[in-house]
């Protein structure tokens, strides 16, 4: 992986906001992990942020100087609405395990974010994080007009680190990744 200095946009300008969506989230949905589809998550989603949820204590000696104590991240995010949708695996997924009460499968996910603005060349393959065993929580189904699934998404500590590659997608077909890890050849 190059070294990335700065945050950088395809046209390279500079003092540019980096759009949310050149931070993509996405998430296993194959049977089988050893060639995982990655599906691309928070269509219709307004606002989804990583929540790194860590503990701050500060304290004070008898010196009168601060110490902080940080705990380590629990990141989080939630995804609300989440509408369900034709042809969305992972919501089909997330609706068969609540039906079978199979709420062990719901910490078993593989969960890819790519961070499409740390970028040399602003045209990838751009750096990314694959978390292994992940959790998955539906948080209630239902609604008024159309049928939501809100979740929440919980990283693991299981993190692999590389570059992903995006395929743009087109009409209601969206982007796909392929994931490559720091040192290895292509992989799904």
């Amino acid at each position: 992986m190059a070294d990335v200095t700065q945050i950088m946009v395809k046209n390279g300008k500079t003092d540019q906001k980096v759009e949310r969506k050149l931070h993509m989230v996405f998430v296993n949905v194959s049977d089988t992990p050893d060639s995982p589809k990655w599906e691309l998550q928070g269509r219709g989603v307004e606002d989804a942020s990583v929540e790194y949820n860590m503990d701050v204590e500060q304290t004070s000696d008898i010196l009168g100087r601060s110490d902080t104590t940080i705990s380590a991240a629990k990141p989080q995010m939630n995804f609300d609405p989440n509408t369900l949708r034709v042809g969305q695996k992972l919501n089909s997924k997330l609706v068969d395990i609540l039906r079978r009460g199979a709420t062990s499968e719901l910490g078993t996910f593989q969960v890819l974010i790519v961070y499409m603005f740390l970028s040399e060349s602003g045209t990838g393959p751009y750096e990314a994080d694959q978390y292994a065993n992940c959790s998955i929580v539906p948080t209630s189904m239902g609604g008024s007009d159309y049928v939501g699934l809100p979740f929440d998404l919980y990283l693991s500590g299981d993190r692999t680190a590389g570059t992903a590659t995006i395929t743009p997608g087109s009409g209601t077909n969206l982007p796909t990744a392929t994931f490559t890890a720091a040192g290895a050849g292509v992989g799904g």
